[in-house]
């Protein structure tokens, strides 16, 4: 892994993280720093009971005592600032202390776990009981949920009947208790953006933007209600967004796609309460695939795993079931010092168009859809009435116009960047507009910052 003073920042959680952890990266700050050539760790803060601080390359993994429960911290980010610049500073040593050991050893153990030999195989008969046992847990559990979208529709109808103007004025009430009515009928995904819709309330379109959330939950509900004419991926679909989730390991088991990936974007985003989702996307080198990994952590604790942008991985993706495979799991990967050789994405704005088309043809219900944009110009474009507002647009050389979903330090941002000059852009489509999360600029890799994604995301 090959180590930049960009690359290490880009590892923060947040950009304030990132400042605060530069005036760490000094060999005065620490009381102690070693390392060997697994990790590297280091104590600093009261001496009498110092903040212990430590970062295992295999996997980039951070661990700290300090009150943060969301990693890596500025103390992690800064033990590697100053290890890139000054690694003299650390003392090699054979045998790390028992807190880093111990860290290590945990860590090793999940990984062993994870890569562990396979179960003890089961007898023809076991196998015909177990699969029994499984049919019966599904259909009792899409009569739940058969059960519970019938409300729904009833629900829905009730409501189109009355009109969302009558909707101005409802209490949490009303809409919590169709939720939790979800929720009892294994709906978790329904329940979530029924939740969800109260946020619409009030805005700007609030009604045209609530009707096309209903109408999606609607298309949805009649998806379910004809599963059995739907091809098997489509049906995928249908359950995973209704709630029901897929196992780790039969995803495992599933196809396998191995490929040079480059970490191209990532978002952030607070789904619920404490939960939080991260959203890593990845760009396929030989098969030009863009997939990815959805990953979530609870009450502000740390990922698992840590994805630097603009970084390039060696590895094996699963593909979670669907119509139009998108998310997926990595069997395993390493990060290799490469070149990437970037020569997927979409010259034209005509040819993306026909892209989401195709792609939102197989799945009605995909609602983030990523690319690659090749020589596209940042464009800001000054209203032309009251009634309009002012926006930023990708130009493509036949002059059509893609809109960003981009603030004004971002769009200005990208339209410096570019200095009027073709640029690649990465970003995920809503449908609407195009997030930009990352651009390629005389063969140069820059991450765009952007602040968290939307609320309203399925996947």
């Amino acid at each position: 892994m090959t180590l930049t003073y960009d690359k290490i920042l880009a590892l923060a959680p947040d950009p304030g993280t990132a400042q605060r952890a530069k005036p760490i990266a000094h060999r005065q700050r620490w009381h102690s720093l070693e390392g060997n050539e697994r990790a590297i760790w280091g104590t600093l803060g009261n001496p009498a009971d110092p903040f212990r601080t430590q970062v295992d390359f295999q996997g980039t993994a951070f661990s700290c005592s300090c009150p943060v429960r969301r990693m890596p911290c500025k103390h992690s980010i800064g033990l590697l600032l100053l290890f890139s610049k000054n690694n003299d500073a650390f003392k090699v040593v054979s045998d790390p202390p028992e807190w880093v050991s111990s860290w290590l050893q945990k860590r090793d153990e999940r990984a062993v776990k994870k890569s562990g030999p396979p179960p003890p195989k089961r007898s023809p008969e076991e196998e015909a009981a177990l699969a029994e046992k499984r049919k019966l847990a599904r259909e009792k559990r899409l009569f739940q949920m058969a059960a519970g979208l019938a409300e729904l529709e009833s629900w829905l109808t009730d409501l189109f009947r009355q009109g969302l103007a009558t909707l101005e004025g409802r209490s949490q009430e009303y809409w919590q208790g169709i939720a939790a009515r979800m929720v009892d009928a294994k709906l978790g995904g329904i329940a979530r953006r029924i939740r969800q819709l109260p946020l619409l309330m009030g805005g700007e379109d609030w009604h045209e933007k609530l009707l096309a959330e209903l109408g999606d939950i609607y298309l949805l509900l009649k998806g379910f209600q004809n599963m059995e004419q739907l091809p098997e991926p489509l049906q995928d679909d249908l359950l995973g967004l209704s709630g029901m989730n897929f196992k780790k390991a039969d995803v495992l088991e599933g196809p396998i796609l191995q490929d040079y990936w480059l970490v191209a974007g990532q978002t952030e985003s607070v789904e619920e309460g404490n939960l939080t989702a991260r959203r890593t996307w990845l760009v396929g080198e030989q098969s030009r695939k863009n997939v990815l990994l959805l990953d979530f952590a609870w009450g502000g604790a740390g990922y698992e795993t840590s994805f630097k942008l603009g970084t390039v991985l060696q590895g094996e993706v699963a593909f979670y079931p669907s119509a139009y495979p998108q998310r997926v799991l990595f069997k395993n990967f390493a990060y290799v010092a490469r070149a990437f050789d970037l020569h997927n994405g979409y010259e034209r704005l005509s040819s993306f168009a026909e892209g989401y088309a195709k792609a939102l043809g197989a799945n009605p219900w995909l609602h983030l859809f990523p690319a690659f944009l090749k020589e596209v110009i940042p464009v800001f474009l000054k209203k032309a009435s009251s009634l309009q507002n002012d926006t930023f647009v990708l130009v493509d050389h036949q002059c059509k116009q893609l809109p960003l979903r981009a603030d004004e330090d971002l769009g200005w941002k990208m339209v410096a960047m570019s200095g009027g000059r073709p640029m690649s852009v990465f970003g995920i489509f809503d449908g609407k507009k195009l997030q930009p999360l990352s651009a390629v600029v005389n063969g140069q890799f820059r991450p765009l910052h952007l602040p968290e994604a939307p609320k309203l995301e399925r996947f």
